[in-house]
Parts: structure tokens; C-alpha cells; sequence
């Protein structure tokens, strides 16, 4: 058997023509088994491969809205594929990549609405109180234009009968049309390439979230600790709404409770000067929370907080069974979101949390109910072994905009549950299980962070959200970089460099682009059984093994003539062999995967059984299998400096300039920035 790894040697050239013959003969004979030519019948729903839409998206529709469904059998997949909107079967058939990685559609059954009782809820997405019928998509009619939507845009409604789709165009508007005039329309929905370019606006936003919270925070004085009152919870019960309670320097033992809208200003944490008698010290007596919020709109800020309770979660309420009509992941909720924290804001909006220094043995800050906020300047010190304590933010059902804040040790650095539309930005995490972690939060942006040193990984997203966008972060030494779930999300612009997995395209008709993985144990691993995502314009450097993939078809990583890099893949051309970029890479073959490690795969790849069978492959149904295709590799790194940055040991947190980005969805020359995060 081939082992990249021995000497290099005539007998390791030898080996890998062998197996490349081998190959090719044993590819050739499966060959000879055509698909069949009966056309299949509908299978339960239950039974696909999920594309399209989330079904997480579907069940935020709580019921009341529905998507109508398709489901398709194609020439060379073994798997039967649902998408969730038939605008997104329209879409993937547009999309040169499905044919060449699933092969044609042999079946097509599109969800027809004729009895089903069809219409539009009060938020206009599409509801029927029925299911609907399977029929064959070519027999199908559609109503396009109308006023039913869903999360992603418009959708499309398909009826078997052309009388009750106009019956539907009378009520809801829209037009009628056949199969073939659907196939040739394009459709408003957001994809990856809409989050990509709604990333820079998600920053601009953070930037107004935080300087209105500053407004809000500006109050006049009203009591001074000390002066005026003798503690900081007689201060905030004698201030009025609108006002500021100042907090000197020095150590103030107790809890305190927060019921009305006003500033609590301490004199700082002591952190950036190194001066603990300059601080300003709230330490509570190690049961329970030290600050609790119950009002909207408090400002928080120059506290240096301790002495919190040892409890992560209620246990109680952490095992309680969901109750009829409750969400599977209520017990999370009430679990996580009832533990101790440095600051416990309940149904606090407007929040503000600025210059606070947390050490703790639970959470730092704990969002309940609502309480969104904006957070800068925030660093939580949790335990040194990750077990032992909790989450620096935890983010339950509130919205939460960080920025310029510091996460270090605990379980995760920052836990956003159900919290869509939250910001992590410009922030460094350190010795956490997870830097950060999402939960069914969507449209979220995670930018130009650090991460060091985290157990299982660096950023991610867990369950099925859509629209988060993970833009510019340099994640090192750590299990994983990025591994995010869900649909539509746009991973771009990241330094992975010497962590054991740099990311995984785990998320559905999303993109990945302009990322460096380098030095890594594995620099990507396709995950998805039925692959829907593009992976672009990416570079792999110095990893052991630069990618792999589980089972499933055949995974096709270039935009038209547009690849990624792959260090070793057009070393052929120094010998006078395949011209750069001219012969397609396939990192998950032996032969291929060797080529940065072994001189002799060089002679290999270019063998006339390794040619034969690059021609066969993903041409003849027997061959296109699980595995990668790049059929465009790129001679050259995308962003040659930021390769190199992230390949220095000696060197600092480096940031892709995903702002810079030009208007035609590719990258301007891409200059590298090291700079240590604060």
C-alpha cells in the first residue's frame, strides 16, 4: 500500500504508478453498470437530503407557513435530494457544478397545493392547512410573483391544475407558468453572495449599536458612593431614572440589584495601567450573581467584578422535559440562562456593558429574556480548565454587539443562544473550550478576532441558523478553526494556520473564499453528504493533508476557471510536465494529496493511467464518486502575504481585508496585516 510518508525512493515511485494503474483498472470496471431507466417514484420527505432553505428555517415558521418541497433523483447520485423552495431547485439546475457532481435529474416531484387550501399568513410567507401532492415537476404549473414570501425571498407555488393556480393568482397575485419557462427565471433570494455583501453594513451597524449606547450612557450625576450614600445599591435605589451613580476607586463588598435606567460609572478596572488601587472593585461573597440588571437601558461601566457564585446553570430547571408546544432546546435555555454571573441582565434592552473586568468561576455576563446589548471593553478571566467553569457571555434570546473585549479560559468565551443578529468583532479568546458558539442564531457577523489555544474550536455554529457571515478571524493552535452549520453562510478572509482541523464546510449553499488554512493537521474537510457550497479562491500551505471528505458525491471546489491554491499541485511544471493551473488537483487521491510531500507523485500524476482516469472521472457514472475535484487550481497563492504571515511562528494575529473586497465578488490584492490583538 502507498504510504506518502516513507523515504523518497524508485520503490515509492513505483508503488504510487501501480496504484494509479490499479486504479484506473478497477474504475474502468465499474463502468459497466448503467443506471437504470424506469423513472423512480416519490420517496417519504423524511427519507432525502436535505438542501434549500434549513428545516430549522421551517420550523421558525411555527406551523402556520410551509415551503413547498421537491425532490429529485439524479443520474449519479445514490442519494434522493430534497429542496426546501423550488426557487433553489431552479437555481441548483442554472448552476453548472450540479450536473458535473450529481449527474442529470433521472426524477422530479415538486409539493402541489390544489386541495391543500393555500394562501399567505399575516406576514406574508405561503401557509396551506394541507399537505400537498407529489407530482412530476415537467406536469407542474407555477404561480411566480405573488405576494407569498418565505425567510429567503419569494417563493414559488406549484399546483397541479392551472385553474387553481390562477384561483391563487386571483387572491395573492403573481402569474402563471410552465416547467420550462421556471427553469429559465431567476428568483429573489438571499444566498451566501447576499451575506457577503451585507458583512460590511453588519459592521457599520455595530458602529451605530455602539455609539448610541454611548449617548445613552452620557447622564448627569446624581449621587457619588461615599458622599452621598454609603453603598453602591443605596447610591442606585436613591438615584433618579437618567442619572449616574459614581463609583471611586476602592473594594466595595456586596451584591447589587439594578431597577431602574441609569449609569453606573466606577473609576476602571485597573487593567490597562496595571494599578489595582486605582481600580474600582464590586465583590460579592461568592453565592449567587453581583450585579443584577432588571431595567432597560443601564450603562455599566469601569467595574472590576469577583466574588461570583460557583452555580453554571439552574439543574432543575437544565432537566425539566420541554412542555407541550415548548421548543426541544427549552431546557437549554432555561438551564444556561439561570446559572451566576459577574452582571445577569433579565429582560434588560439597551444594555451596556463598557470597560468591565470579570473574574469568575460561572458566566461573566449572562443575557436573559431580551436583554440585548452592546458590550465593549469587556474581559472576562474564567477557570483555567474549561469544565470547571462557564461561558464569558452567554447571549439567551438577546441580541448582543461585542467589540475590543478579551475572553480567557472557561467554557466558551461567547455563547449566543437564539440571538440572531449579534456581532463578535475585534475581540482576542484564549484557552476556552469554544471561542465562540452559536445556537439557531443566524445573521450574525464574527470578524477580525483572535483565537488561541481552544479545546474543540475557534468559531462555531451548532444547529441550523442561515446568513451568519465569518469574515477576517485568525484562529490558531486549536482543534478546529471554523466548523459552522445552517445555510447560507459566508466564511471569508480567514487565517487558520496549526490547529488540528482548519475548517469544514459543514453549512449548505454557502461560500468559502479567500481563507488561508496553513500548517494545519488538515486544512479543510468536506462534510455535507450532498455538497451545495462553493469553495473558492482559497489557500492551502504547509498542512499535513490538505483536505479530505466523508461519503457522499463528489465535490467540486472552483468557479468556472477560478480554483484554489494548493501548495504542491503544479510542482509538475517544474519538471516540464502538465503546465500550471492546467491539470485538475484532487487533493483527496493518494497520488494528488502526495504531490507537496513526495517528488515522486509528481511522475505519478502525470502517468498515462492518471490521465486516463482524470479524463474518466466525472464523466462516466461509475467514477464520480465521494472525494474533491479542483479542476482549476490556482499556479499562485490568492493572498501570498497573508500565506506567508500565517506560516510565521513568531508572528501576530493576522486579518484578512475582507472590507477591501472589489465589486465584482473577487478580492483586491490582498496585503497583510499583523497585529497583535489587544
Amino acid at each position: 500500500m502507498f504510504d506518502p510518508y516513507r523515504d523518497r525512493s524508485g520503490r515509492a515511485l513505483a508503488a504510487l504508478l501501480l496504484f494509479a494503474l490499479a486504479l484506473a483498472v478497477a474504475t474502468g470496471a465499474a463502468f459497466a453498470a448503467d443506471p437504470s431507466d424506469a423513472a423512480p417514484s416519490p420517496v417519504a420527505y423524511d427519507d432525502v437530503v436535505e438542501l434549500g432553505l434549513s428545516s430549522e428555517t421551517d420550523a421558525l415558521m411555527a406551523g402556520d407557513a410551509t415551503l413547498p418541497r421537491v425532490q429529485v433523483f439524479y443520474s449519479q447520485l445514490q442519494y434522493v435530494v430534497g429542496y426546501n423552495g423550488v426557487e433553489s431547485f431552479a437555481s441548483a439546475l442554472a448552476a453548472d457544478r450540479t450536473e458535473r457532481q450529481f449527474g442529470y435529474p433521472i426524477a422530479a416531484y415538486v409539493e402541489t397545493f390544489d386541495s391543500s387550501r393555500p394562501g399567505v399568513t399575516d406576514e406574508g410567507l405561503f401557509a396551506a392547512e394541507l399537505a400537498g401532492e407529489w407530482t412530476p415537476a415537467s406536469e407542474a404549473v407555477y404561480v411566480v410573483g405573488s405576494a407569498a414570501r418565505s425567510p429567503a425571498g419569494e417563493t414559488v407555488v406549484p399546483f397541479r391544475d392551472r385553474d387553481a393556480a390562477a384561483a391563487f393568482v386571483d387572491d395573492h397575485g403573481g402569474a402563471v407558468i410552465g416547467w420550462e419557462t421556471l427553469r429559465g427565471r431567476s428568483f429573489d433570494t438571499d444566498t451566501a453572495a447576499v451575506v457577503r455583501e451585507t458583512a460590511p453594513r453588519r459592521w457599520s451597524e455595530a458602529d451605530r449599536r455602539i455609539a448610541s449606547a454611548e449617548r445613552r450612557s452620557d447622564r448627569p450625576v446624581s449621587v457619588v458612593v461615599g458622599e452621598d450614600a454609603p453603598t453602591i445599591q443605596a447610591a442606585v435605589d436613591d438615584a433618579p431614572p437618567d442619572t449616574t451613580v459614581v463609583v471611586p476607586p476602592g473594594t466595595y463588598e456586596e451584591t447589587v440589584a439594578i431597577t431602574k435606567s441609569v449609569t453606573v460609572s466606577g473609576g476602571g478596572t485597573g487593567v490597562d495601567n496595571g494599578s489595582q488601587s486605582g481600580a474600582t472593585r464590586l465583590r460579592g461573597d461568592g453565592n449567587g450573581s453581583v450585579l443584577t440588571v432588571r431595567a432597560p437601558n443601564v450603562s455599566v461601566t469601569g467595574l472590576r467584578i469577583s466574588g461570583t457564585g460557583t452555580q453554571t446553570r439552574d439543574p432543575e430547571a437544565a432537566s425539566r422535559p420541554p412542555e407541550a408546544g415548548e421548543a426541544w432546546d427549552t431546557n437549554i435555555r432555561l438551564g444556561y440562562g439561570h446559572g451566576d454571573a459577574g452582571v445577569k441582565a433579565i429582560g434588560a434592552s439597551g444594555l451596556f456593558v463598557d470597560d468591565v473586568t470579570i473574574d469568575t468561576e460561572a458566566s461573566g455576563l449572562l443575557l436573559r429574556e431580551g436583554s440585548d446589548a452592546v458590550v465593549r471593553g469587556l474581559r472576562v478571566d474564567g477557570t483555567e480548565e474549561w469544565q470547571d467553569g462557564f461561558m464569558g457571555i452567554v447571549g439567551m434570546q438577546s441580541r448582543v454587539t461585542v467589540t475590543d473585549s478579551a475572553f480567557v479560559g472557561g467554557r466558551d468565551g461567547v455563547y449566543l443562544h437564539r440571538a440572531d443578529g449579534s456581532v463578535v468583532r475585534d475581540s482576542s479568546f484564549a484557552g476556552n473550550r469554544y471561542g465562540t458558539h452559536l445556537m439557531y442564531t443566524g445573521e450574525t457577523l464574527i470578524a477580525d478576532n483572535a483565537f488561541r489555544n481552544e479545546t474543540f474550536g475557534g468559531i462555531t455554529v451548532m444547529t441550523r441558523p442561515a446568513g451568519n457571515a465569518i469574515v477576517g478571524n485568525d484562529v490558531r493552535d486549536s482543534g478546529a478553526g471554523i466548523q459552522a452549520s445552517g445555510t447560507r453562510t459566508y466564511v471569508g478572509y480567514n487565517t487558520l494556520a496549526d490547529n488540528d482541523l482548519g475548517f469544514s464546510t459543514s453549512a449548505r449553499g454557502s461560500l468559502y473564499e479567500h481563507n488561508v488554512a496553513a500548517n494545519n493537521g488538515l486544512g479543510a474537510r468536506a462534510t455535507t453528504v450532498v455538497p451545495s457550497s462553493r469553495v473558492v479562491a482559497n489557500d492551502f500551505v504547509g498542512n499535513d493533508v490538505h483536505a479530505d471528505a466523508g461519503p457522499g458525491a463528489l465535490r467540486v471546489w472552483a468557479d468556472d476557471d477560478r480554483g484554489n491554491y494548493w501548495e504542491g499541485a503544479d510542482v509538475s511544471a517544474e519538471l516540464g510536465l502538465a503546465a500550471p493551473g492546467e491539470r485538475a488537483y484532487r487533493p483527496t487521491a493518494p497520488v494528488d494529496a502526495a504531490l507537496a510531500r513526495e517528488p515522486a507523485a509528481i511522475l505519478a500524476s502525470e502517468s498515462p493511467a492518471a490521465t486516463l482516469l482524470d479524463r474518466l472521472r466525472g464523466t462516466v457514472p461509475g467514477a464520480r464518486t465521494g472525494g474533491i475535484l479542483d479542476p482549476a487550481p490556482s499556479p499562485e497563492p490568492h493572498a501570498p502575504e497573508r500565506a506567508a504571515a500565517a506560516t510565521d511562528p513568531d508572528g501576530g494575529p493576522v486579518y484578512g481585508d475582507w472590507r477591501g473586497r472589489s465589486d465584482n465578488g473577487t478580492a483586491e490584492p490582498d496585503d497583510a496585516t499583523a497585529e497583535v490583538a489587544a
